[in-house]
């Protein structure tokens, strides 16, 4: 999932962003997996935010119990997903009240 976040936020980068810089990081905070995407480039118009590609990402960051943000940078845009390492994953999936 974390994967398909990163895949859509460069397709964004090249088609939109005219970006010349891009800052990507994976790291591991408190438990949480961490992926920042940076860009130097124009920015999400406000209009855009509710895109369809945009409302993907949010979707597959809910669907790991995590979340993401996007935030204008002045030039560019940041995008964060914070989402449970894989045994906090697996502990979330075996102690919801579905599989009970």
């Amino acid at each position: 999932m974390l994967f398909r976040i990163f895949q859509e936020s460069l397709t964004n980068i090249a088609r939109h962003a005219g970006a010349t810089e891009v800052l990507v990081k994976l790291t591991v905070d408190a438990g949480r997996l961490v992926l920042l995407i940076e860009d130097n480039g124009r920015g999400i118009p406000p209009g855009k935010l509710g895109s369809l590609g945009l409302l993907g990402m949010q979707e597959r960051a809910g669907s790991l119990g995590g979340r993401l943000t996007i935030a204008d940078r002045k030039p560019g845009t940041s995008v964060t997903a914070s989402v449970r390492t894989l045994k906090r994953i697996l502990d979330f999936k075996i102690n919801t009240p579905y599989n009970r």
